[in-house]
């Protein structure tokens, strides 16, 4: 199978210098990329109608990121009859239904295990157990950046010093807002509830809460209490719509995902028959995230492709979901009717539904931007 990788970055390199040698009968003839890339010769192209117009380039792999050009790139190829693997989580939640849609109009396949989880085979399991199984909830670490942050303060550091850290190391963006304030996790959410229930949603209907604005001093106040705080996803099914949403959630020093280290992700579904699942790894990448890239070239080449579903419009509704929350804010006054008692720096309110928890979060910020909110797991 001859692909082209649209992107020559860290993992579009990585997805290139595994297929080198050719010993897994794929070959890269063509990259596009805007810049000169010594080393490349031949392959290298600024144009994609290079790669549109070419009968032998039978799959392209998408890892520019982003929503332009990346979209009518993607589309473009679909309509040329063109598979499509990418590891665009932004593309991917916000159109996985039209996506698919046009690739099996056009005979062909998308495949985005990549776009969650990094090298974690997360997106695949989903596909695979929902064959014969029913999944009922998602949850779980998706974002290697604000976990490692979180691990490093619970051994001992600041925030600031963790997130510089993560900047040396590779992990973090320059510009980690994405990162921090829940957005990279809310778009993996999306991906997943997607795929898990047949779903189609809106990812601006996920609402977030995310670690910019967490301190020592909450980090403190959950250790004296046997609780470690990890940035979480959720979701699950409630009749005819879902819940979910991102937030940090307080969890017990016992559980597994607790000790998830460093920028790893660990990610579980609860199903009807095989019960919890657990996926744990390199959520991020060069070469973990290339490796699931071509997991998926592979199946492609072979001939494997998902299961049809069809999609259907569900309504995201949080009212039904409660539990306790931490608040630590200059702006008490807004939490009064639902505070339990002092916990350390913060409060610990009384059981509230995320639906509420959100809308107050979303008010306190007003009046202050420092304010920081985490769940409570049950």
């Amino acid at each position: 199978m001859n692909i082209a990788i649209l992107g020559y970055g860290i993992v579009g390199g990585g997805v290139h210098a595994l297929l080198t040698d050719g010993a897994l009968g794929i070959r890269v003839k063509r990259v596009l990329d805007v810049r000169s890339i010594e080393g490349l010769d031949d392959l290298l192209t600024d144009n994609i109608a290079d790669i549109l117009g070419d009968p032998d380039i039978h799959c392209i792999v998408e890892t520019i990121g982003g929503m332009h050009p990346a979209l009518s790139y993607v589309t473009s190829a679909l309509r040329s009859g063109k598979h499509v693997v990418t590891s665009n989580k932004e593309l991917v939640s916000h159109g996985m239904a039209p996506l698919m849609e046009g690739a099996a109009m056009h005979g062909v396949q998308i495949r985005f295990g990549a776009s969650v989880g990094g090298g974690i085979p997360w997106i695949a399991g989903i596909a695979r157990q929902r064959r014969a199984d029913r999944i009922q909830a998602i949850s779980g670490i998706a974002n290697g950046t604000t976990n490692f942050i979180l691990d490093a303060m619970a051994h001992g550091a600041q925030f600031a010093d963790a997130l510089a850290q993560a900047q040396r190391l590779g992990y973090a963006e320059a510009d980690a807002s994405a990162d921090l304030d829940g957005l990279d996790a809310q778009r993996k959410c999306a991906v997943s509830a997607a795929m898990a229930f047949d779903a189609v949603l809106e990812t601006r209907d996920i609402p977030p809460l995310g670690i910019s604005s967490i301190q020592r001093a909450d980090m403190d106040a959950f250790a004296s209490r046997g609780l470690v705080c990890k940035l979480m996803m959720h979701a699950a099914r409630q009749d005819a719509s879902l819940s979910a949403y991102v937030e940090p959630t307080l969890i017990g020093i016992d559980s597994l995902a607790a000790h998830v280290p460093t920028n790893h992700n660990y990610l579980c579904m609860d199903t009807v028959r095989a019960g919890r699942l657990g996926y744990f790894g390199q959520g991020a990448g060069r070469f973990p995230t290339a490796e699931t890239v071509v997991q998926d070239l592979l199946d492609i080449s072979a001939g494997v492709t998902y299961q049809a579903r069809k999609a259907v419009p569900l309504p995201v509704q949080n009212d039904a979901v409660k539990h306790a929350y931490y608040v630590r804010t200059a702006v008490p006054g807004q939490f009064v009717a639902i505070r339990a008692e002092a916990w350390g720096a913060g409060i610990l309110t009384q059981t509230v539904s995320v639906e509420r928890m959100h809308d107050l979060a979303r008010q306190a910020r007003i009046e202050d931007p420092g304010v920081f909110i985490a769940g409570v797991q049950g």
